[in-house]
């Protein structure tokens, strides 16, 4: 799971970019860090945060 948040995370930030930079960049953490210590945790918590809502919305969809 931790691997698939970081792969989520990347994409989500590479879309927020514009497709702009290199995805194996995004993917590999070849940035530097802005909040997170790390690029990968920052990967790793935008696609927590990314699968969360995703998941709300899927049960919101499937049980309202």
């Amino acid at each position: 799971m931790p691997e698939t948040a970081k792969l989520l995370g990347a994409f989500v930030r590479w879309i927020l970019k514009g497709c702009k930079t290199d995805f194996k960049n995004e993917i590999e953490g070849n940035f530097d860090a802005k909040w997170g210590g790390t690029y990968e945790f920052e990967n790793f918590i935008v696609g927590a945060v990314t699968s969360t809502i995703i998941l709300g919305f899927c049960i919101w969809l499937f049980f309202s």
